[in-house]
């Protein structure tokens, strides 16, 4: 079931910039789990790579995941929220 979430949370992502923004304004790793915990998804760190990967075409590793994730949210959100990258971050390294 959580493969299912990490891949419906992905196409949230891509597709829902009210969601996604919301994530960068979060105060913390906390609300940031809050946030996709109300919106109804669970998943492993596993199961996000694998996800990803699929859409990307390539094996993906943890550490090129975070930089990708981090990246987006330094370019777009950081003006807005400077903690954004690092509550990203936090909550990366956070999931199982």
């Amino acid at each position: 079931m959580s493969i299912e979430t990490a891949r419906a949370f992905c196409m949230k992502m891509m597709s829902d910039d009210e969601f996604r923004d919301s994530l960068g304004q979060a105060e913390s790793a906390d609300g940031i789990r809050q946030i996709i915990s109300d919106a109804g998804f669970s998943f492993s760190k596993y199961d996000l790579l694998k996800i990803v990967g699929e859409l990307t075409g390539k094996k993906i590793e943890a550490d090129e995941l975070e930089a990708m994730v981090c990246g987006f949210y330094q370019e777009e959100v950081a003006t807005q929220n400077p903690k954004a990258v690092e509550n990203v971050t936090e909550w990366f390294r956070s999931l199982e």
